[in-house]
């Protein structure tokens, strides 16, 4: 099927979406900034954010890319956050789950630029052949 020239939500794209929570993992969670990884409409495979403070000199987890306020910034985004690439979901393409898709951007906040979605892309691919059994995998 080719791809559909209105979906706004693409690979790359940082959108808002109800994140499924470990406790519920098929259905809708908390709102959430994502990062997709994927999409194939009826589905997207997202990833999950958080601004919430990681204590200092812990290690980040394999996966976990720390984002500054800067560099969120220019993914139009308020605050430092992490991208945890070790936590995905795979989710329709509904208003279910993605509350703003029937909005002009779809709740779409930003694309990753070319480069940051290459290094996303390698450290996914990489904890999928190297470390898939730490990957926490919700929705459907």
């Amino acid at each position: 099927m080719p791809p559909d020239p209105a979906l706004k939500i693409v690979e790359g794209a940082f959108v808002e979406a109800l994140f499924p929570t470990s406790e519920r993992p098929l259905h809708p969670g908390l709102p959430h900034i994502c990062y997709c990884l994927g999409v194939r409409p009826p589905l997207a495979l997202v990833a999950y954010t958080t601004s919430a403070v990681w204590p200092a000199g812990v290690p980040l987890p394999l996966g976990v890319r720390a984002f500054t306020a800067r560099e969120a910034a220019a993914l139009n985004q308020a605050r430092a956050f992490r991208l945890h690439l070790n936590r995905q979901a795979r989710l329709p393409l509904t208003s279910a789950w993605f509350p703003r898709i029937n909005a002009a951007g779809q709740g779409v906040i930003a694309i990753a630029p070319a480069r940051l979605r290459q290094e996303l892309f390698a450290v996914a691919v990489d904890l999928e052949k190297r470390y898939r059994l730490n990957v926490e995998r919700l929705g459907l």
